[in-house]
């Protein structure tokens, strides 16, 4: 039997069209993504500087999005989110499963300790915050849901990196550098306390490596045997913070983190 003839090819000039759009749309994502919690508005200029775009293309997109709603644009010519943004958002987060399954998890620790729990996950070369429940007590450790920070500093970083691929745990450790005096700036240290972390089963804590004055602990939230997800996390004022309160809390983000994974990947 003969084989069945092969498909026909693209023509060669529909190929770059189909190229275009789909840059058109990374495009218009990245400048979307140019905003962030400490970023209300930009101009042209700093939107094309951040997107390495000539300012005649960044206008392009950005008179498009602002047609659609995505953005707005102001009298002084600043450009901020728009509200289809704010509608998706609204969408997304009323039935983003992620959110619905951790955040009852999450209150429970926070009720049982009173302190600030927060959810990460990697994203690009970051830590992003992804769900967070602040204190009850009036001294807390304030983190936002969208917040940024390094992996290779603080527990839920160090929790994430644990079980990262070599080439991201290579990268990072290219990174360290002093934010405290006491964070870990010594590759052969960094790793030794990854591999005490898995060997501990994903523990990880921090007393003040990021931000000082600050204690936090982090348990990784395992969607494999061997590939984590998420890192659940509560920090507490290092003063409120002792041997016995470090086991208890550590108890307490074990058992939600495990009741996580029990919903999340059955």
């Amino acid at each position: 039997m003969s084989a069945p003839p092969a498909p026909a090819s693209v023509p060669s000039a529909e190929k770059p069209a189909g190229e275009a759009s789909v840059r058109s749309v990374e495009r218009a994502l990245a400048l979307l993504e140019c905003f962030d919690l400490d970023t209300e508005s930009l101009t042209l200029q700093e939107l094309a500087a951040r997107l390495h775009l000539a300012p005649s293309t960044t206008l392009r997109l950005a008179s498009v999005l602002t047609r659609l709603g995505y953005l707005e644009k102001s009298r002084a010519k600043a450009y901020s989110l728009g509200r289809r943004v704010y509608l998706l958002g609204a969408v997304a987060r009323a039935h983003f499963r992620l959110q619905k399954v951790v955040r009852p998890h999450m209150l429970a620790v926070r009720d049982a300790c009173k302190e600030a729990v927060s959810l990460y996950g990697i994203e690009g070369s970051e830590r992003v915050c992804y769900e967070h429940v602040e204190s009850l007590l009036s001294m807390r450790c304030v983190v936002r849901v969208g917040d940024h920070f390094p992996l290779w500093a603080g527990s839920s970083g160090k929790c994430l990196l644990a079980y990262a691929d070599p080439a991201t745990v290579t990268a990072e450790l290219a990174k360290l550098h002093r934010i405290t005096a006491a964070t870990i700036v010594e590759p052969a240290r960094f790793q030794a306390d990854l591999a005490e972390i898995r060997a501990r089963g994903g523990e990880a804590i921090s007393f003040g490596e990021r931000e000082e004055g600050v204690v936090s602990l982090a348990v990784p939230i395992f969607a494999t045997h061997d590939r984590v997800s998420h890192a659940l996390s509560v920090a507490a004022p290092a003063t409120r913070v002792d041997a016995a309160i470090i086991e208890h809390l550590f108890a307490l983000i074990r058992t939600a983190a495990e009741a996580i994974r029990r919903e999340l990947y059955p």
